[in-house]
């Protein structure tokens, strides 16, 4: 006669790992568990005993090139592709297998074809942004910053230097700047003014924000569009100031993305003043606490 065993809930800690088809990928078991109908939520609900490999992940058996966008769908509760995307099969094809209803029912949706006509109006002179991030942007932005953003800046056009930085944007109100280091883009916001003082070289000012944030589009680890907010407690140095370097966000310890004339020695070191992502390290742009920027743009406000 056979004894039944019953199996105990199985407890996962709050970082997973996964290995899909050789490629790794670190998330949240409650991101995995997001949509309650899916494969991956019943794979970590704790109803099964699924165990790791030797090297602490999960495998699942499918081709990983796509499941960045599975995964990020379950982060965002939206699904972002790059303009012009061209695999909608071989993803609708994983979100069958990883049973997501909504990425099927975003895929079945008809797409609006952009004309200049409907083309999104904000931030229509960057270089760095493409049609989607700049949705997404106006979308991360308080309502109150509703308006027109223009171009103030651009350092591939006007220059490096900080002094030109903070001629053009210094005392303009809020302001989005848009940093591109390699294939990386990401950069920051604030709803107060830069400013300056060249008699006071060394010295630094300080400022305080609400709703400034800074956001990564493009990153080494494959994380997708990512809102990072003010740590709480640490608004009153959301951003710096210094006439010899360019946009300076967060003081406390290092500085979480900083801008150097020039480019070439900016750096961040993300987590001081603002939120980073989970599992994810003080270097989350870049990949490096040190880097080169390629190329950066300020816009302002134009309400």
């Amino acid at each position: 006669m056979s004894k039944k065993v019953k199996l105990d809930q199985v407890h996962y800690s709050s970082t997973i790992k996964l290995n899909v088809g050789g490629q790794h990928f670190t998330t949240s078991v409650q991101t995995l568990r997001k949509d309650p109908n899916s494969m991956l939520a019943a794979m970590f609900s704790g109803k099964f005993e699924v165990k790791p490999s030797e090297d602490g992940s999960f495998f699942i058996d499918r081709d990983g090139t796509y499941f960045r966008f599975i995964l990020n769908y379950l982060r965002n509760d939206e699904l972002i592709l790059p303009d012009g995307a061209t695999f909608l099969k071989e993803l609708e094809a994983e979100a069958t297998f990883y049973q997501i209803q909504g990425i099927l029912d975003e895929l079945s949706k008809p797409k609006v074809q952009f004309t200049i006509d409907n083309l999104p109006k904000e931030f229509e002179d960057s270089l760095i942004l493409t049609t989607e991030t700049r949705r997404v942007l106006k979308g991360w932005l308080p309502l109150v910053m509703a308006g027109e953003w223009r171009l103030l800046f651009r350092a591939s056009r006007d220059g490096f230097a900080s002094s030109v930085f903070h001629s053009k944007c210094d005392n303009k109100g809020p302001t989005i700047t848009v940093v591109k280091s390699g294939g990386n883009i990401f950069g920051g916001f604030t709803e107060n003014s830069w400013t300056s003082n060249h008699f006071l070289d060394a010295n630094e000012v300080k400022v305080s924000c609400r709703h400034a944030f800074l956001f990564s589009f493009v990153n080494p680890s494959g994380l997708g569009p990512t809102k990072l907010p003010l740590i709480s407690g640490k608004e009153d140095c959301a951003i710096v100031c210094k006439s010899r370097c360019g946009p300076v966000f967060g003081g406390w310890v290092g500085h979480d993305l900083f801008t150097s004339s020039g480019g070439s020695y900016s750096s961040s070191k993300l987590g001081n003043t603002y939120q980073r992502p989970p599992g994810q390290k003080s270097t989350f742009f870049t990949g490096e606490e040190s880097f080169c920027v390629a190329d950066y743009e300020v816009f302002g406000l134009c309400q």
